[in-house]
């Protein structure tokens, strides 16, 4: 489920949480990123990029290499 993930980012510093009311009146859980959240967000994009970059070229010289 979902709460576990939220519950770990929450510890690790990553997001920050504060109850109120959502928009019928109910008791909600709000969550928000924090300073840390955005940096390691951006960590985490940059490697998938690269990562994403390596596998695009594997491909190419794949298809390149082909019969």
């Amino acid at each position: 489920t979902l709460y576990p993930v939220l519950l770990k980012l929450e510890q690790e510093g990553a997001i920050a949480s504060e109850w109120g009311a959502s928009e019928n009146n109910r008791k909600a859980r709000f969550y928000r990123l924090t300073r840390e959240g955005r940096k390691q967000l951006q960590a985490e994009a940059r490697d998938w990029e690269q990562t994403a970059e390596i596998i695009g070229r594997f491909i190419e010289l794949k298809a390149e290499n082909s019969p």
